[in-house]
């Protein structure tokens, strides 16, 4: 994961694409870029779930998750604006659902869902406490500061879900 985001951000690095822009230094790029890829892929499968879930747990949650990363989304994108840095966002061809979540259905949706929320938000709140406690930048350092919390009751809300429907998941 890291050698493709670095890879990208030399590309566009040759390419020029910073010539009128400040550049971040390489860890709050990487976290912009992590952070950024992470939310678009939250919102990408809150919606999944709210069609195609079994469970209204599941439904509710994929609101949640629409709802909140895509607000985290859009204030991320006020920070890299303001500051000017050119990190461009990932692009939806980046960014996919598993292609088993767009495959299946019912309960065997409800259970990969489940299973990657809480897979993703174990890495993702370790991505953010590490960015609130060492981010070299202010803005950046606040804003992870403000967003984990509300991350860390997404990951207590899947596990109790994932308890509640009975689907066993690393803990």
């Amino acid at each position: 994961m890291k050698k493709v985001i670095l890879t990208l951000l030399s590309g566009l690095f040759s390419l020029g694409m910073y010539a009128q822009t400040t550049t971040p230094d390489t860890a709050v790029a990487n976290f912009v870029v992590n952070a950024t890829k992470g939310g678009m892929m939250e919102v990408m499968t809150g919606k999944l779930a709210t069609q195609k879930g079994k469970s209204t747990d599941v439904k509710n949650f994929g609101a949640r998750m629409v709802t909140d990363h895509s607000k985290a989304n859009a204030e991320l994108k006020s920070i890299v604006s303001a500051k000017k840095w050119n990190i461009p966002p990932p692009s939806a061809t980046v960014v996919k659902p598993d292609a088993m979540l767009t495959t299946s259905t019912g309960s065997e949706f409800d259970t990969g869902y489940v299973n990657m929320m809480v897979k993703d938000h174990k890495k993702t709140i370790m991505l953010f406490e590490r960015a609130a406690s060492t981010s070299p930048n202010p803005q950046i350092k606040a804003f992870a500061m403000k967003t984990l919390p509300i991350l860390q009751q997404h990951y207590t809300a899947i596990q109790q879900i994932a308890d509640k429907l009975n689907i066993a998941y690393d803990k």
